[in-house]
C-alpha cells in the first residue's frame, strides 16, 4: 500500500529474516522478482545480486 512504502517497514522486515536465516545456518539467502519491480533496486542496496536472467516472449 502507498501509505506504507519509503519508511523502512520492508528492509526492517527483511534484515531480520536473514539475520534468523544465518543463524538457523543458513548460507545463502535466494528471492525472485519480476522485471521492473521497483523492489529490485532496495534488494541490490541490501546486498543482493543478480545471478540469472529469465526471459519470455508473448505470442
Amino acid at each position: 500500500m502507498e501509505e506504507f512504502r519509503e519508511n523502512g517497514i520492508f528492509k526492517q522486515l527483511l534484515r531480520t529474516a536473514i539475520d534468523h536465516l544465518r543463524q538457523d545456518g543458513y548460507s545463502e539467502v535466494r528471492l525472485s522478482a519480476f522485471a521492473g519491480n521497483q523492489a529490485i533496486k532496495l534488494y541490490e542496496k541490501m546486498g543482493f545480486n543478480i545471478r540469472t536472467v529469465s526471459m519470455s516472449l508473448p505470442l
